[in-house]
């Protein structure tokens, strides 16, 4: 038999293979338990109801996305994480002729999946700030693009466009050409903790808009699986739905979701967001301080420029995810991690710096 696969290493997340005790700062995962609530729901969840199989539909789960979102039920579709979405978006829009659009570096994915298709992928730069180059992307649409694929904000720069830029730049797109806004760390943005609209306010207007979430990141909830699209209308998302396999969400993962959307477990959630945005903004502070070059980030991790070549984070247990896996040679992109935890990881890189006789001591103090 002659199976399609992905390249070998094309999605190798780095240190994910890990022994011992490591401090995990290369996946981009929450570092904090989950909210009473939502751990509370999935244990009564598998405690009373785990031996049956869950709601194909999701209908639950989608109502009270619906309801928050301000979209119909119908709009959305569900997934077993976002890359399980994704991953069948490509497939469904990337058949030879036609063209695929990402940015460069991002998210390794996308052109993982496009090589199993043999599809044409054309690369557009980043800006020098780590930001999508929007107006580059539309240089490079011709006949036979049928997908652009914009992660916003990026990984693995961390780099964020205002809606603003995101609505001005789908005014230029031609209608028949799909725009994937891949917003995984939106929930993690200025502007998502200042109240501001997202990206679902342009579904009205763009029938061509398709976005994808996911309640791995700021929900922590990455061990579960669960992501979802937005769709313009019921028709687009019956069409991906129609193309999804057969395996929905688990049922623990759908009553965990519905728990971290409540008002119970907001207060948790605000809180976790505000601690992830000081502490970027320190580190940020503190590793520019050291003349290390850091890309601006709405995240939850940072690219910085250090290659760590002695090794220094693995004798310390801190696993981190070097740049050259993701297209970014000569970075490093690191988890933003507890307080503590990113204390940890301010000394090593200090003491590395010292140690390389980059800095002298006295330059360097880190909190």
């Amino acid at each position: 038999m002659r199976w399609n696969v992905m390249p070998e290493g094309s999605l190798d997340r780095g240190a994910l293979r890990l022994t011992g005790e490591f401090i995990r700062l290369h996946a981009n995962e929450s570092p904090f338990l989950l909210p009473d609530v939502v751990r509370a729901a999935v244990v009564e969840e598998l405690t009373w109801r785990g031996q049956y199989y869950p709601d194909p539909s999701g209908s639950s789960l989608k109502r009270v996305l619906a309801e928050r979102l301000g979209l119909a039920p119908d709009q959305i579709v569900l997934g077993s994480g976002s890359g399980d979405i994704i991953e069948h978006l490509i497939r469904g829009l990337t058949q030879v002729p036609n063209e695929m659009i990402i940015p460069e570096p991002s998210f390794p994915l996308y052109e993982a999946i496009a090589r199993t298709q043999s599809a044409v992928v054309r690369h557009v730069p980043l800006r020098s700030d780590g930001c999508l180059d929007l107006f580059g992307t539309l240089q490079a649409v011709n006949g036979r693009t049928s997908l652009i694929i914009l992660c916003n904000p990026n990984n693995p720069t961390g780099g964020y466009l205002p809606l603003s830029e995101i609505a001005a730049f789908l005014d230029e797109v031609p209608s028949e050409v799909a725009v994937l806004l891949d917003e995984a760390y939106w929930e993690m943005t200025d502007a998502y903790a200042k109240g501001q609209p997202g990206a679902e306010t342009l579904l009205a207007r763009y029938d061509n808009l398709l976005i994808s979430r996911t309640f791995s990141k700021y929900y922590g909830m990455a061990g579960m699986r669960l992501g979802y699209l937005l769709a313009a209308n019921a028709a687009v998302a019956q069409a991906v739905q129609r193309r999804m396999s057969r395996a929905m969400p688990n049922r623990l993962a759908l009553k965990g979701a519905e728990a971290a959307l409540s008002s119970a477990a907001e207060a948790a959630y605000r809180e976790y967001g505000a601690i992830i945005r000081r502490e970027r903004e320190l580190m940020v502070r503190e590793m520019t301080a050291w003349n290390l070059s850091v890309y601006p980030t709405q995240t939850n991790f940072i690219s910085v420029a250090w290659q760590d070549h002695s090794h220094a984070m693995d004798s310390a247990h801190i696993a981190i995810r070097s740049g050259q896996t993701m297209g970014l040679p000569g970075f490093s992109r690191i988890t933003i991690g507890t307080p503590e935890q990113n204390d940890q990881v301010l000394r090593v890189i200090k003491n590395s710096l010292v140690t390389t006789n980059l800095y002298a001591p006295s330059t360097i103090d880190a909190r």
